[in-house]
């Protein structure tokens, strides 16, 4: 007697339906169809293809898919129901598609594409379990994924499931909250000491303790390495961004996370010239020495550095390096159970401190140590809405307010997040976003006032007030809320161009440039505002090759930055680019055929600078009416 082979194997099994499903198609049978049919290409199907599951069947109102890794099927249900909570906000309540979703690991049984047996079963009862936009898991899931995923558990206890023989003991995903409170005290403790770590090894080397600091003194005019002086005598120095050694790839974000705040921590050690996050980036895992680093960036010193969390414990390896020489000139490896966080963060600074015998004034100290959040959850939002900040399009601006509204709401009082809100309603109005530009000002100037409430030392929050105070011709105000975030950190490059552009509109063109020149050195890729504003101080200087290359470069970058196209219109007509000024005029007429050349530049306060610029716009025929063409042009009209 034959036995017939049975296929098995172990899986994860994810289980998903629509709360109310009967409900929302009596109330609106195509409505909802098509919403289903939306969420799922925008979102619920990339997700499972992202995180390598695999749809075994679909019903009306759920599906069933099967992952081969635990923890990448509760992060895929994670992310699918945060990212259906975002796309729900818009809906009427008693609209929204709400998945239920329940996850479980077991033997099944494989027959053709489908899959069957005990494990799929519980998966699909504890579904059942799971409230609208939740997520219900069994305890073998809770089990493996605790510690690997920022997200916490409830246990629920044990749960009798129809036509399961055994009792289940659950957990319910808290969407809401972190892993657990010492991740967030590892992140900020972890964060203080490096950045605190990395500005006592470059103290030391600028006081000449352990090192010499001759190597800036002592260079040639020729030498290669003199434009890391072009700011100051400050040392120059570039953090790489620290590479993710995680057996999980998803924590990418939060490696490069690390590094932007080192860099920002350091920025405002008022000693060093620090390069920015978008200078650095494009070194990020390439094959490129130290010196060749040194040379692209102008640095004389850079710190490279890997994180890796496995399990309850946390490594750290970081150094420093002298690009001329392309020497280590000091390293160090660090690990810790993440429960000994405070002890980690004492051995890193006491070992420094006690090696470099440095001492650090207590500013310095204070503001390294900032605390940006206690929640990571809230952090890892603001994180994933940086990009947004840094190139910024329509879209990935509302995707990004969406994100930070999401990290308000875990925090409440989480300063940055406020700042960074208050930048995309800042950036919707100066793009030609904005419904109400003016609306949006005011919301924008709300939220920066709030985020300063939390904390005065948030620049971002000051550079954005900075610039709403500059378009309502409060010159006194934009001036001074600039100059207090250079004062925090005089290596922000948003706050060095934000200085160049109140100069600008001031009339002091060449005090401009050199501010701006400044902040493209150490950011070369400036944001759309900032670099319109080197254009044009470089088109009131004369310099129109100058202004057109920065006109479009900051096009190519940014497509939507019309002021820039405007600024090129009239950069090539002084250039007697004639047909170039015809092609960009026509664009602009398509683009924004409300354009007002009149009101364009009305800023200035020097009356020459005003002339200079709508001179350019009569060359480039940008005025559709001949009201402000002088006398002589009327008649020869």
């Amino acid at each position: 007697m034959s036995i017939e082979h049975v296929e098995r194997r172990l899986t994860a099994i994810l289980a998903a339906d629509i709360a109310g499903y009967s409900r929302l198609m009596g109330n609106d049978e195509e409505g909802t169809l098509a919403q289903l049919k939306a969420h799922r290409g925008a979102l619920v199907d990339r997700k499972i293809n992202e995180h390598r599951g695999r749809i075994v069947k679909t019903t009306g109102d759920g599906m069933l898919v099967e992952f081969a890794s635990v923890v990448e099927a509760v992060r895929c249900a994670v992310e699918i129901q945060r990212g259906m909570a975002e796309r729900n906000v818009a809906a009427p309540a008693g609209q929204r598609i709400e998945f239920r979703v329940g996850i479980n690991v077991g033997d099944i049984i494989i027959e053709g594409d489908d899959i069957f047996g005990d494990g799929v079963n519980v998966a699909a009862r504890l579904e059942g379990l799971a409230e609208p936009g939740g997520i219900c898991v069994s305890a073998r899931v809770q089990e493996d994924a605790q510690g690997k995923l920022d997200i916490a558990f409830e246990d629920i206890g044990e749960q009798k499931l129809k036509n399961i023989a055994r009792p289940v003991r659950a957990f319910r995903v808290r969407l809401d909250a972190t892993a657990a409170p010492a991740l967030a005290g590892w992140r900020r403790g972890l964060f203080a000491a490096l950045a605190l770590m990395i500005l006592l090894i470059v103290g030391a080397l600028w006081t000449g303790l352990g090192f010499e600091w001759k190597f800036l003194s002592s260079l040639r005019s020729g030498d290669q390495f003199t434009k890391s002086a072009e700011v100051g005598t400050k040392p120059a120095i570039a953090i790489l961004p620290f590479l993710n050694h995680s057996d999980d790839s998803a924590r990418e974000h939060f490696a490069d996370g690390l590094t932007q705040d080192i860099i920002n921590a350091l920025g405002r050690f008022s000693g060093l010239t620090v390069m920015s996050w978008n200078a650095v980036f494009p070194y990020k895992g390439t094959p490129a020495s130290p010196e060749e680093i040194g040379r692209g960036l102008a640095v004389t010193y850079l710190v490279e550095g890997s994180v890796r969390q496995t399990g309850d414990r946390v490594r750290v390896i970081a150094q420093l390096v002298d690009t001329r020489q392309g020497r280590v000139l000091w390293s160090a490896r660090f690990e810790e159970v993440l429960a000994d966080v405070f002890a980690l963060q004492d051995n890193i600074v006491s070992h420094i401190v006690r090696v470099l015998a440095i001492r650090v004034t207590q500013i310095e100290q204070n503001r390294v140590f900032a605390k940006p959040t206690e929640n990571l959850a809230a952090y890892d939002y603001v994180l994933r809405a940086r990009p947004a900040l840094q190139r910024p399009t329509h879209a990935n601006n509302v995707e990004a307010r969406a994100l930070l509204k999401r990290a308000i709401d875990l925090d409440p009082n989480y300063a940055a997040a406020y700042a960074a809100l208050a930048e995309t309603y800042h950036l919707a109005s100066s793009m030609g976003w904005a419904e109400s530009p003016t609306a949006f000002l005011s919301r924008a100037e709300e939220l920066a006032i709030k985020a300063l409430r939390l904390d005065d030392s948030e620049v971002r929050a000051r550079i954005t007030l900075g610039h709403i105070h500059l378009f309502r011709q409060r010159y006194n105000e934009a001036e001074a809320e600039i100059e207090r975030a250079i004062a925090i950190n005089p290596n922000d490059a948003h706050g060095l161009a934000g200085r160049g552009t109140i100069l600008l509109w001031l009339g002091q063109t060449d005090a401009a440039i050199e501010a701006l020149e400044q902040a493209q050195r150490i950011d070369p890729d400036l944001n759309a505002i900032d670099r319109f504003a080197l254009s044009l101080a470089y088109y009131l200087k004369r310099r129109y090759d100058a202004a057109i290359e920065q006109a479009e470069l900051s096009l190519r970058t940014t497509a939507g930055a019309n002021f820039s196209r405007i600024l090129l219109a009239a950069a090539y007509a002084q250039h007697n680019r004639a047909e170039d000024a015809a092609r960009v005029v026509t664009m602009i007429r398509r683009i924004d055929p409300t354009f007002d050349p009149q009101e364009f530049g009305t800023k200035f306060l020097n009356s020459g600078d005003l002339e200079h610029l709508r001179d350019g716009f009569r060359k480039a025929r940008l005025y559709p009416v001949t009201g402000d063409l002088r006398p002589a042009e009327r008649m020869n009209r």
